[in-house]
């Protein structure tokens, strides 16, 4: 009688058997509910205090601006010290930031500790990405970026919905002692773990910003990390444009009403939990690369068309679709970014925050202005169409090889 065929283990199994990765997992998505909430209770306070939009806005700025401005130093910084120092001095940075507002109530105070917290999380990201591939084995890092994928989609769940609730039950106070908490208990998880210590020793009397530089020499010499970096700023580039423009959709093409709005980032999160399930099963390889592609034609196709939608269940469709295509993407890309030597991690991840952050910045401004000149839909078709142009050219140009890298 023939032996019955191995089972095949998931690969998510190789990353979620890992206590150490499973502790960073779980901090990470504190951490995230806990940036949610704040922005929740931030914002009502802010307005509270000012009734002015304009206000708003300006928070909303100092969450982007250390991204453009500081991205690359900071992956730099995570490359020369150890990394789960980093991440762990960055989460009491960000808890004992977000217990001064409550303590002081000014709106000074308030504005320059929202900032802080984005210069300090700004070492805290390429840090924890840089620290994934040493927890995972390299076919499981695909799956493990998905997970991470997955606190990110359940922390936009969770989070707001936290902040508000706390906020009106018990006070905006009493949000950021929450928030202050969500950073402190994982500054103290991942204090207890052993993780691997990685930090490059500068070569010779090179300068900081030199060494930044390093991370974008190295991006540039290699094709499939330039393709990585476009199709993330491209999904980059929807999200901004969606965040101006998609009230706009959803309360004059759709004819829904605020709600309808939240709708659509709805179906946008469920269309991200779909990516998770369907990415987290990639063991990427050779595919990686141009799965990202093919999820940046999703996500600037679906934006193409959406403008011209007028009935709410295709709207919503679309809307899950361009979640897809968006998660996709990050997760792809990512994964990419971190098959670098183990030295470069840190810089790359910098170089990647600070290119999103100015794409986001720059979108978010342009979409601002041209939505009065030329119209929302014009600016959202002309944004879908540059998207899914650009990622279609590549996948037809660019043949892929081994290891995810194109030629």
């Amino acid at each position: 009688m023939p032996s019955a065929a191995p089972r095949t283990r998931p690969p998510t199994a190789p990353a979620l058997r890992s206590a150490t990765f499973r502790t960073l997992l779980l901090s990470e998505l504190i951490s995230l509910i806990g940036d949610r909430l704040v922005v929740v209770a931030l914002v009502a306070l802010v307005y509270e205090q000012t009734r002015s939009a304009f206000a708003v806005g300006i928070l909303m700025l100092l969450k982007a601006v250390p991204a453009v401005a500081l991205g690359s130093l900071a992956g730099a910084l995570v490359d020369r010290w150890n990394r789960k120092w980093v991440m762990v001095g960055s989460n009491l940075a960000q808890g004992m930031l977000a217990l001064l507002i409550p303590l002081t109530h000014s709106l000074a105070v308030l504005f320059v500790a929202y900032l802080a917290m984005s210069i300090v999380n700004q070492l805290f990201i390429p840090a924890r990405a840089a620290t994934i591939p040493d927890l995972v084995p390299p076919a499981a890092l695909m799956s493990a970026n998905s997970l991470f994928g997955a606190a990110f989609v359940g922390a936009i769940a969770i989070g707001p919905a936290v902040g508000g609730w706390v906020g009106e039950s018990y006070g905006l106070d009493a949000a950021f002692y929450l928030d202050s908490l969500t950073f402190l208990v994982p500054a103290v998880a991942v204090a207890l773990l052993r993780l691997p210590s990685r930090r490059s020793a500068p070569s010779g009397p090179q300068s900081l910003s030199g060494e930044a530089r390093a991370g974008w020499s190295y991006i540039r010499g290699h094709r499939h990390l330039l393709i990585a970096l476009a199709s993330t700023i491209g999904a980059f580039l929807i999200i901004a444009v969606m965040g101006v423009l998609g009230v706009v959709v959803a309360k004059d093409t759709l004819g829904l009403g605020t709600s309808g709005f939240g709708g659509m980032m709805s179906a946008m999160g469920v269309g991200m939990l779909v990516a998770v399930i369907l990415v987290g099963r990639s063991r990427g390889g050779s595919d990686r690369g141009r799965l990202g592609l093919i999820g940046l034609l999703l996500a600037g196709g679906s934006l193409t068309i959406l403008p011209l939608v007028t009935i709410v269940p295709p709207a919503m469709l679309l809307s899950a679709v361009m979640g897809v295509g968006i998660l996709t993407v990050q997760v792809s890309t990512q994964t990419t970014l971190q098959h670098v030597p183990a030295d470069l991690r840190g810089r790359v991840m910098g170089v990647n925050q600070t290119a999103t952050g100015l794409a986001q910045l720059l979108a978010t401004a342009l979409t601002t202005l041209l939505a009065g000149a030329v119209g929302p839909s014009a600016v959202l078709i002309s944004t879908g169409l540059l998207v899914t142009l650009g990622a279609a050219t590549l996948v037809v140009l660019v043949r892929p090889r081994p290891e995810g890298r194109f030629s």
